[in-house]
């Protein structure tokens, strides 16, 4: 074997993106993937057939995803909302208003007994806690004549955006891809938290897990499903590392 071989049959590196995913599928799926390393390179198809053979849900022919509606619903009965007025094609939006959405956001999660994705930063905030430090500094030496060294501006703006970024977390308030009406809204749930409501109500696996897996990964890695192909290999065609 030569030294190029070796290079290229070596095992492939776990970037931090993806072990963080394959922890989000272990979670979800209540299973034990082992070694990471041995699932880098393969399809989201592959991986679904694997989730399929390590669980051990119930066989039952139920839809899990108006199962979670139904739950969801009556988790936003708490906030007086009549059931009449939840429908799966209800905008998230009109029931949790930017005002108070995070609140309601983790009142509902208290309410449901499961995992909720996180709110998003809007990209605004983001753009603001990262570029603003520099932003301000850079205007104090050129408008005000303050003398600051370009290494000091940037080695204050590193110290800047920590506490920036904390100043924003109460505008971190965006709904998470797929979520913005009460029915997509219920299919990131089942997919964030697929063991506990398999476990409870059966599974038909299959398909089901295949497209439980593909919602999975698009909310984790902030896209919509309809980006997530069955084909894409992890983590090569996610563009994570």
């Amino acid at each position: 074997m030569t030294l190029l071989d070796a290079d290229i049959k070596r095992d492939p590196v776990v970037g931090e993106d993806t072990w963080d995913l394959f922890e989000a599928i272990e979670c979800s799926f209540g299973i034990d993937l082992g070694d990471y390393r041995s699932h880098c390179g393969r399809t989201i198809r592959d991986l679904a057939a694997d989730v399929g053979r390590l669980t051990k849900y119930p066989s039952a022919d139920k839809c899990l995803t108006a199962i979670t509606f139904y739950r969801l619903r009556r988790a936003l009965q708490q906030f007086g909302f009549p059931r009449s007025t939840v429908r799966p094609a209800t905008p998230v939006r009109k029931l949790l208003p930017w005002r108070n959405r995070r609140m309601r956001w983790q009142q509902m999660r208290d309410q449901l007994g499961l995992e909720l994705p996180g709110l998003l930063y809007p990209r605004w905030a983001l753009l603001l806690a990262l570029f603003g430090p520099v932003t301000i500094l850079g205007c104090m030496k050129t408008f005000w004549g303050i003398p600051l060294s370009v290494a000091s501006i940037l080695g204050l703006s590193v110290l800047l955006v920590i506490p920036a970024i904390f100043a924003s977390i109460p505008f971190a308030r965006t709904l998470p891809p797929g979520s913005d009406t009460c029915g997509g809204l219920a299919e990131v749930i089942l997919a964030r938290n697929y063991a506990a409501i398999a476990t409870e109500n059966g599974s038909r696996r299959g398909a089901e897990v295949l497209w439980a897996l593909r919602q999975l990964v698009a909310t984790e890695m902030v896209m919509n499903i309809e980006q997530v192909s069955p084909d894409a290999r992890i983590p090569q065609d996610l563009n994570i590392y």
